[in-house]
């Protein structure tokens, strides 16, 4: 593409980087702005009268950047450039360029008819942009966990632009911009629905699995203290990421519906393998602001031995009123459970939450855990968390451990319990 001269010095890539340069191209994946280009476009539109718009909607990102972090959204964004750039080719006679920050950070393609004799018509853009969204999740999935790739599904959108001399460009563009972000706005509406009934029909047919993975003594393996019940919709379907599935249930008013589901199938697998271990159980700090608590299995049932079970408060979710949970986790406390503060160092404002839950146990999240052995801050961090917890006769469990390393750094740094795909994979069988 020609730019004009006095750019050369910006745009060149040998060039050093510059203010201008930030502003006509992404930071992220490179690729240049809308700014930069319309005359570019322009140019094609006026040539061809019609040009093809397809919308990559990407603010469903939004979610995983907040309890994910940023990190893994510019991996995705990343992922896209890179698609982009290797399958241009294989949608000739179209030729097409990507273009970068619309709003909520969205990919544009202008596409364009390589054939002088025909323009370009909307069922073929149609079928080009269903191939494009189809081809790259396909690409992004076979690049992410299983549990984040539910929360990285692209949607597409089109339009078509006619060109029209009498119209300023700028707005005909921004007018097709907008036309083609709300058909990906629609379709991501129309596959929600389609996930809507699907978490129905599971709950209808009582399709939930209970899995377990044990937590470990890390100075000698074969103590197991206890197991972490997790909750698993079909397996192979978007459901088996529990995440994704409570996330759609909280979206749909069905929250406390798949929470008791899955808490009374969780006493009833209890019952039958005859568990006397420590179990381990999310719970959504919404039902203990709501103190909509006490309508959950685990409190209404006389089937549950209080004793044995431990309930982990996530910290991917911000807790609003901190003195409301504190009540009704000293009401919790009264009966006999235990309490978990989850996931520290992940998300909102953990020293806060360990000051206000006063938990018996503090799980470290993975994300601490993962590169610990040779990340000084971190394990700075972890002895902080692990002085403190001694103070209060709280117990420190380190997760998500993959690697002899993380094991060998956490022993050194007397963390006395974990678990982590280095000992065992979750299973629908506990440990002896």
């Amino acid at each position: 593409m020609n730019f004009p001269g006095f750019l050369d010095f910006v745009l060149s890539e040998s060039g050093a980087s510059s203010p201008l340069r930030s502003i006509l191209f992404d930071g992220v994946t490179g690729v240049p702005t809308l700014a930069l280009i319309l005359e570019s476009i322009r140019e094609v539109a006026a040539e061809q009268k019609k040009v093809g718009l397809i919308c990559i909607d990407t603010t469903r990102l939004e979610k995983l950047e907040e309890e994910r972090g940023w990190e893994i959204v510019d991996k995705v964004l990343q992922g896209i450039r890179v698609f982009l750039d290797s399958n241009a080719s294989r949608f000739a006679p179209l030729k097409f360029f990507s273009i970068h920050r619309l709003p909520g950070d969205n990919f544009l393609v202008v596409l364009y008819s390589g054939d002088p004799e025909k323009t370009l018509a909307e069922t073929h853009l149609a079928q080009v942009s269903a191939l494009l969204e189809e081809r790259l999740n396909e690409y992004l999935m076979s690049r992410l966990a299983p549990e984040i790739s539910p929360f990285a599904r692209i949607f597409n959108g089109y339009s078509l632009l006619e060109y029209n001399s009498n119209v300023r460009f700028e707005r005909s563009i921004a007018r097709a911009i907008n036309k083609a972000y709300q058909s990906a706005v629609g379709q991501q509406e129309r596959m929600q629905q389609t996930h809507i009934q699907q978490l129905e029909e599971i709950v209808r047919n009582n399709q939930i699995r209970i899995l377990f993975q044990p937590i470990l003594a890390l100075r000698d393996l074969s103590e197991v203290i206890g197991h972490e019940a997790l909750s698993r919709g079909p397996e192979g379907s978007l459901f088996e990421a529990a995440e994704f599935m409570f996330s759609l249930a909280g979206h749909c008013g069905m929250l406390q519906t798949l929470e008791n589901l899955c808490q009374t199938r969780l006493i009833s697998t209890i019952e039958e393998q005859g568990i006397s271990q420590l179990i381990f159980v999310n719970l959504e700090p919404s039902f203990l602001e709501a103190e909509e608590f006490t309508k959950l299995a685990l409190f209404s049932s006389d089937r549950v031995r209080p004793e044995n079970v431990v309930l982990e408060i996530t910290e991917r979710v911000a807790i609003r009123d901190y003195e409301l949970v504190s009540r009704a986790l000293e009401t919790i406390r009264k009966r006999g459970f235990r309490i978990a503060v989850d996931d520290v160092g992940s998300g909102y404002a953990s020293l806060q939450s360990i000051a206000y839950l006063k938990p018996d146990f503090i799980k470290i999240s993975e994300k601490m855990v993962q590169g610990i052995s040779s990340d000084f801050i971190k394990q700075e961090i972890v002895k902080t968390l692990r002085d403190l917890a001694s103070r209060f006769s709280a117990s420190l469990i380190a997760e998500g451990i993959e690697q002899e390393q993380e094991l060998k750094t956490l022993r050194e740094l007397q963390v006395p319990y974990g678990q982590g795909f280095l000992f065992h994979r979750p299973a629908d069988r506990l440990l002896p």
